[in-house]
């Protein structure tokens, strides 16, 4: 019972972002957030009951009643989340969608609430393989992989499998000469050392594992004028002090193959000089990825940090 609370703990987790899909078209029905509510509570400790199983049922009837396609995504993924609490010690690959249902539905909800984006689908799924506790991951390692079914929920399930159980690929060796440049509000002079560890301009604002360069000139000034911070934008030409890989958020997402030159390392930047005639982005452009921002943080989605 303890490992059903914790893997229900984990559906409702990766469903409640997408919730604001289906409030946003549906405000007035209640059902999907129920039923959010009825997984949680037997998470929290309260006895598994008709609860859950009615929730799910309840939010399922939404899902085939919502006015958009990414709204009845999102009452599936809360109809999932309430039927978590019914795994079954069943070793069919069937029994995973119990686990990773609700993360995919959420993602299948947030892709096409951004016109059908698959990098949004991306960036919700690698939060979900973020959040599952031990026990959950020892659940799932129970059953066989995912079943690769023909639908769009089919394959984000396999690939959130995929994510949570296969080890991570080995980031290339980058041998990209430079030079490099970052993008920030901070005040500092050559000699400094920029260092991970701040919180990131990007999703919740938590605090980054990696600290950003580019060697594109063009993108140390977009990057300076969407950090967070009261002062001025600026760009540094800098030089990382340790190996560098590729940025995962732009890699081989919408950007294959890093054609942005954008990187990443867990060691210092040292500040070369700053850069004083960098040519500020289109503002129109920069006011878009604001907002696009704040639209993925509503969602939950978080910059690739791990």
């Amino acid at each position: 019972m303890a490992e059903l609370r914790a893997v229900s703990a984990y559906a409702v987790a990766c469903a409640e972002p997408a919730l604001v899909i289906f409030a946003r078209v549906n405000p007035d029905d209640p059902r999907p957030e129920a039923a959010l509510a009825a997984g949680r509570i037997f998470a929290e400790g309260a006895p598994r009951s008709r609860l859950q199983r009615t929730a799910a049922i309840a939010a399922r009837a939404a899902a085939r009643e919502a006015s958009t396609s990414a709204a009845a995504h999102a009452a599936l993924a809360a109809s999932a989340a309430s039927a978590a609490a019914y795994l079954h010690p069943l070793a069919r690959a069937t029994q995973v969608g119990h686990i990773l249902g609700a993360a995919a539905h959420a993602a299948r909800a947030a892709e096409l609430a951004r016109g059908d984006d698959p990098v949004v689908a991306e960036y919700v799924l690698t939060a979900a393989a973020r959040r599952p506790t031990t026990p959950v991951l020892d659940v799932l390692g129970r059953y066989p992989r995912a079943p690769h079914g023909r639908t769009r929920v089919a394959a984000l399930t396999t690939r959130l499998d995929s994510l949570l159980r296969d080890p991570p690929s080995v980031p290339r060796v980058v041998d990209d000469v430079g030079p490099f440049f970052h993008g920030t509000r901070a005040d500092v002079r050559p000699g400094d050392l920029l260092t991970p560890g701040w919180r990131s301009n990007y999703g919740s604002s938590r605090v980054a594992k990696h600290i950003y360069l580019t060697a594109s000139s063009a993108g140390a000034p977009l990057a300076a004028e969407l950090a967070r911070g009261e002062g001025p934008p600026r760009v540094y030409r800098v030089e990382p002090l340790g190996p560098i890989e590729d940025d995962p958020n732009v890699t081989d997402k919408r950007f294959p193959g890093n054609p942005t030159r954008s990187y990443r390392t867990t060691e210092p930047l040292r500040v070369l000089a700053e850069v004083e005639d960098w040519a500020p982005p289109d503002a129109e452009f920069v006011r878009h990825l604001r907002s696009r921002m704040g639209e993925l943080a509503e969602l939950g989605i978080e910059a690739m940090d791990d």
